[in-house]
């Protein structure tokens, strides 16, 4: 798979971890320290990581 179709995989799992992590921490009654929330918080980190790196 070329660097491109990664990208475009990884944003859409970005775009869809935010869209569930704002959902999630709104039911959680914005508990930020809620597990559940620091755990997809902590998968957006990652992804945005991977992210920047196949960008460079």
């Amino acid at each position: 798979m070329n660097n491109l179709n990664r990208l475009q995989k990884l944003i859409n799992k970005i775009d869809e971890t935010k869209i569930n992590l704002y959902k999630l921490v709104e039911h959680k009654q914005w508990d930020l320290l809620d597990d559940e929330v620091i755990k997809l918080s902590q998968l957006l980190d990652e992804l945005l990581l991977q992210y920047h790196h196949i960008a460079k």
